[in-house]
């Protein structure tokens, strides 16, 4: 039961992030939206569904091992993992003007999971905190957005209507949501019956498999060369993981936990701030992340899952 539901979940990650792309791009070319804020906006912030049912659930259970390290595994797998697999597909295109706030927000929240570690949890004014910079992130880009030049609409590329291309929008994100969270229960019970503990589930499971309908999207904008919106959706979805899925469920329950219980590591932090500087260092040479590049993280990933298990043994 537990393996068809990780194929199935998988069979509809792959569904949902092509429908989710095929929405996004055609919103994009009908009002002249940059792939950046559609990126960001849309795919960022709706691959990152899965995240928030998934530590707001475990939250709300008490799971706060889970909940917490749910984020932490995913915003790493985003970068290392999903940014480099799709580098490797397609040289991935940034915007300078973009890289220098996304960085700065991106960071924030890379550092708060490394402050988070260290004091084992997260107080609800630091809670409140997080909720109140993921607006001035949302601020900033929708007004940079605006300010920009519209880009060109042609109407020859506009083949469906809008509430079509909004259905595939919802439709896309929806099958991510419940293919996302077949594949965790699945593996999270195979995992268990391991008696590997519930930290290094929600880093490496729980966080994989949330991160998997980022994967999707992106590896399937690269495939499609739409790579702007495979590093946007990285960015937005690694603010919405650290600020507003962290804040918000730290309002509604207090995230605390025992450090060395919990099997967390200040290292698994150190890791995600690492990560951070290497992608915007990348994306910022060349105004490209390179195949190479994505051969670095890649591999800097594997190396960090090899550790992961072996910590667990």
């Amino acid at each position: 039961m537990n393996v068809l539901l990780v194929i199935g979940g998988l069979a509809l990650l792959v569904a949902g992030g092509e429908m989710l792309i095929r929405g996004s791009v055609g919103i994009a070319e009908r009002f002249g939206l940059s792939r950046a804020l559609i990126g960001v906006l849309l795919l960022g912030f709706g691959t990152s569904m899965p995240e928030f049912v998934a530590t707001f659930g475990a939250a709300a259970k008490g799971a706060n091992d889970i909940a917490f390290g749910n984020v932490l595994g995913s915003n790493i797998a985003n970068i290392l993992m999903i940014l480099g697999v799709s580098a490797l597909i397609l040289p991935i295109a940034t915007q300078m003007t973009e890289l220098r706030r996304d960085f700065v927000f991106v960071m924030a929240s890379s550092i708060g999971c490394m402050a988070w570690i260290i004091f084992g949890g997260i107080p609800i004014l630091g809670a409140a905190a997080l909720v109140l910079i993921f607006v001035v992130y949302l601020f900033l880009s929708i007004r940079a957005d605006i300010r920009l030049p519209a880009e060109p609409v042609n109407p020859m590329k506009i083949h469906k209507p809008f509430p079509i291309d909004m259905m595939f929008v919802f439709a896309g994100v929806t099958l991510l949501v419940i293919g996302a969270e077949g594949l965790i229960r699945g593996a999270s019970s195979i995992a268990r019956g391991y008696g590997i503990s519930e930290a290094i589930i929600g880093i490496t499971i729980v966080g994989i498999g949330t991160s998997l309908p980022e994967a999707t999207a992106s590896i399937l904008a690269s495939l499609k060369r739409e790579n702007q919106l495979a590093f946007a959706n990285i960015v937005g979805s690694n603010i919405f993981n650290g600020l507003a899925i962290l804040g918000i469920t730290g309002i509604f329950f207090p995230l605390s936990f025992d450090i060395s219980a919990a099997g967390f590591s200040w290292i698994d932090g150190a890791v995600l701030i690492i990560a951070t500087v290497m992608m915007f260092v990348f994306a910022a040479t060349q105004r490209k992340v390179m195949r190479w590049e994505g051969a670095v993280m890649l591999t800097a990933y594997l190396g960090y899952l090899i550790w992961l298990i072996s910590r667990a043994l």
